[in-house]
């Protein structure tokens, strides 16, 4: 999968697998789409992580965010900035 850059990623939260709340709802409780790749800044340590790119439907609006494991059962989400 090709690493696409256009859009700016801010980190938003970090949390359990299974447990964490993203646009109003448990993020795990959907199905993601892999769209593509991109490259994100760790927010504690500034290196560079490739994080896969997700789409979601909640109450039948689209939403988008990149997000990694980054510890056994750790996850780490960025979104677009606006």
């Amino acid at each position: 999968m090709k690493t696409l850059n256009e859009k700016t990623w801010q980190y938003e939260k970090h949390g359990i697998d299974g447990e964490v709340e993203l646009f109003g709802v448990n993020i795990f409780d959907y199905k993601w789409e892999d769209t593509h790749t991109v490259t994100v800044l760790d927010p504690k340590y500034n290196n560079e992580l490739h994080f896969n790119v997700y789409k979601v439907v909640i109450d039948g609006k689209e939403h988008e965010f990149a997000a990694g494991e980054v510890s056994n059962n750790v996850w780490c989400f960025y979104l677009p900035k606006e």
